[in-house]
C-alpha cells in the first residue's frame, strides 16, 4: 500500500516545489510520462515518472541511485530518511489526499 501512494501526492504533503514540463514529449506516448522540476529543502530534482518508476535526469545515467520503483524508494531519494520513515511518510501523504478528496 505504501509503495503504491501517488509521486505527486508524496511531493504535495512534503511541501516540495513543483513545476510540470509541459513541453516533455515521451519517446513511448502509451507510457504516459511525465516529466517535473522538483525542489526540495534546497535540493533540486528532474524526474520523469511513468507508472511507479522514477527517474531522476540530474544524476549520471550509471548513477546507482538514478532511478526506482515505488513511493517509498522516491521518498527516500528525495528526502534522504531510512526505510521506515520514508513508509511513515507514504502513509500519512495517502491518508492527506484520501481526506482531500472526501
Amino acid at each position: 500500500m505504501a509503495r503504491q501512494v501517488s509521486f505527486l501526492a508524496i511531493l504535495e504533503f512534503l511541501g516540495a516545489y513543483v513545476k510540470r514540463d509541459k513541453d516533455y514529449m515521451p519517446l513511448d506516448r502509451s507510457r504516459q510520462s511525465i516529466r517535473i522540476q522538483v525542489g526540495y529543502e534546497g535540493k533540486d530534482f528532474r524526474f520523469i515518472l511513468t507508472g511507479e518508476k522514477w527517474i531522476n535526469e540530474l544524476l549520471e545515467g550509471d548513477h546507482p541511485e538514478r532511478g526506482g520503483g515505488g513511493a517509498i524508494d522516491f521518498v527516500r531519494h528525495v528526502t534522504g530518511v531510512g526505510f521506515v520513515q520514508a513508509v511513515k511518510v507514504c502513509l500519512d501523504a495517502q491518508v492527506k489526499a484520501f481526506r482531500r478528496l472526501t
